[in-house]
């Protein structure tokens, strides 16, 4: 994996592709089309299609507005500058695997989805020197129906290099067109410490409200805080492992802290539960799981709520 930067200027237009029609997609799509970037949305794994609308209410209103949506066509992923892939875990490689001949090298993917491990699902299908994102983000959005969203909560975007070289001047222009769109984004040279902070919070929270059928603030109950702490246990012993170091103390203040303000949230895993659709749990807990036996280390609560949401719609 290559996180270094080239010392020549990356020529950044503002042809934007986003692929996934889900809240998030929608989201950025929204904000991308409102700065008048050349942006087209990939609702499926189909190229092409037509032109339709969608709807959107803004943060902190109710009005919900119309917008034309321009879907992608092939074109239009043979000439992205940028193509954010906002689609589940568990879509990406198939994503990618479709696009892939169409993409051209210089191109900049940038991936948005929960947990880890997508990565490596993708690599192979993409030149080795392909430029390729983690995005983070805290914005809280939802979707009331198809191509229908509602900007629930602001957030930040926190975006860093996976794999490829990009330029100074490059970063400074991605950045830039993010913040312009939906502040606040940040750029990071070192992504992975945030992937791995985002992944130990979805580790505790998701599958605990998904199981109870709980808001994310009723994980900070008391009768959960064994379980929490063994859950917080293992992520600390696999990440060590991976190089990331965290204290247990601090961690566990983040993430009551996170529950606590979004407490009234219902997270993404028990939404799927409740609708019966196939979950993240393999890229959360099961990701801690698979890297428990890589390195020998016992993760006995992970791996059982992993199988636990598992057995619940993923069969």
């Amino acid at each position: 994996m290559k996180n270094s930067l080239t010392a020549s200027t990356h020529n950044l237009s503002k042809r934007i592709v986003v692929v996934g029609q889900g809240a998030i997609g929608l989201l950025y799509y929204h904000h991308f089309s409102q700065q008048n970037y050349q942006v087209s949305l990939q609702a499926s794994t189909s190229i092409n299609s037509s032109t339709t609308s969608y709807s959107f209410t803004a943060y902190n209103t109710t009005t919900e507005h119309n917008f034309l949506l321009q879907h992608t066509q092939t074109v239009d992923i043979q000439n992205a500058d940028i193509i954010l892939i906002c689609v589940k875990s568990y879509q990406a490689a198939v994503v990618i695997e479709q696009l892939a001949p169409l993409i051209k090298p210089k191109s900049i993917i940038v991936l948005a989805h929960n947990g880890m491990g997508v990565y490596e699902e993708i690599k192979s299908y993409l030149p080795t020197t392909q430029p390729i994102l983690a995005l983070l983000t805290t914005h809280g959005c939802l979707r009331n129906k198809p191509l229908a969203i509602t900007h629930t909560g602001i957030g930040k975007t926190d975006i860093g290099l996976l794999n490829g070289n990009l330029s100074l001047d490059t970063i400074e222009a991605l950045t830039l067109l993010f913040n312009q769109a939906i502040p606040v984004a940040e750029y990071h040279h070192n992504i992975n410490n945030k992937q791995w902070l985002k992944l130990a919070i979805n580790c505790v929270i998701n599958p605990i409200t998904a199981l109870h059928n709980i808001e994310n603030g009723q994980v900070n109950q008391y009768k959960f805080t064994p379980l929490v702490t063994k859950i917080l246990e293992e992520v600390i012993a696999v990440a060590k492992k991976e190089g990331v170091t965290f204290s247990f103390d601090k961690l566990f203040e983040v993430v009551h802290g996170v529950a606590t303000a979004t407490a009234k949230n219902s997270s993404s895993m028990r939404c799927d539960v409740i609708a019966k659709r196939v979950t993240e749990i393999a890229y959360i807990n099961g990701y801690i799981h698979r890297l428990g036996e890589k390195h020998g280390i016992a993760t006995v609560e992970n791996t059982r709520l992993w199988q636990q949401i598992t057995t619940l719609t993923d069969t």
